[in-house]
């Protein structure tokens, strides 16, 4: 570890609080920290890297698209990152057609059918706002929950991943939940951890793990 004080280092710019989130897997906050943290030129390089696995895992497609243009400063795209993004392109394709269709006039049912598809689509915050405000007498749970329960666990929100586990355990008996749960779970405690502790999970597991100690190196400098 640097020797550099990450208390202080965090004042100035989230880099602690971004690795955290990647660490732990909160998808969704950590594209949002990195982002803010691609404005410090020390982290550009890592903030990118790391910036546009965050998003494209969170269903932020076009966020991704912003991270990859610092990724150009790069020597070599790295090939984790370069596999999720070739892994999101029939997605982004299928985007294209869903919006065309909504220029088009073309409106979907809404309901189950239509959050099935903005799911497929990976647009996950849109899944969780439709499912949540859909009518209660309308509302299949068997079918709403383990919808509702991907679409947490997609973007990283853990607490609430649980939370619903906790209250439809029943409705969601002999999905494929149960193992997201389970990391769910795990994740949930790291959270809960010193950030320390996180830095060095991050450090020791995550394939960007030696550009921090190089990006903390160049911190100090400053």
């Amino acid at each position: 570890m640097s020797p550099v004080d990450l208390t202080v280092l965090n004042l100035r710019v989230p880099v602690v609080d971004a690795v955290c989130a990647t660490a732990c897997g909160d998808w969704l906050s950590a594209a949002d920290l990195w982002f803010e943290t691609f404005r410090d030129s020390s982290f550009r390089g890592l903030a990118a890297r790391c910036g546009a696995e965050a998003a494209l895992q969170a269903g932020l497609l076009d966020l991704a698209e912003y991270f990859y243009v610092g990724l150009r400063e790069l020597p070599d795209i790295p090939e984790d990152l370069g596999m999720l993004r070739r892994e999101n392109e029939p997605v982004r394709r299928a985007r294209l057609d869903y919006f065309q269709r909504r220029l088009e006039g073309w409106r979907d049912e809404g309901g189950l059918e239509g959050a099935s598809e903005l799911m497929s689509l990976r647009f996950y915050r849109e899944v969780i706002r439709r499912l949540l405000v859909m009518p209660s007498g309308g509302r299949d749970l068997a079918a709403v929950a383990p919808l509702l329960a991907r679409a947490y666990a997609r973007l990283g929100a853990h607490a609430s991943l649980l939370a619903l586990w906790r209250t439809n355990r029943e409705g969601l008996a002999g999905t494929d939940v149960a193992p997201m749960v389970s990391r769910a779970e795990r994740l949930f405690r790291w959270q809960s951890d010193p950030p320390l502790e996180n830095v060095r999970r991050f450090e020791r597991a995550h394939p960007a793990g030696p550009a921090l100690g190089i990006a903390l190196g160049q911190a100090e400098g400053l």
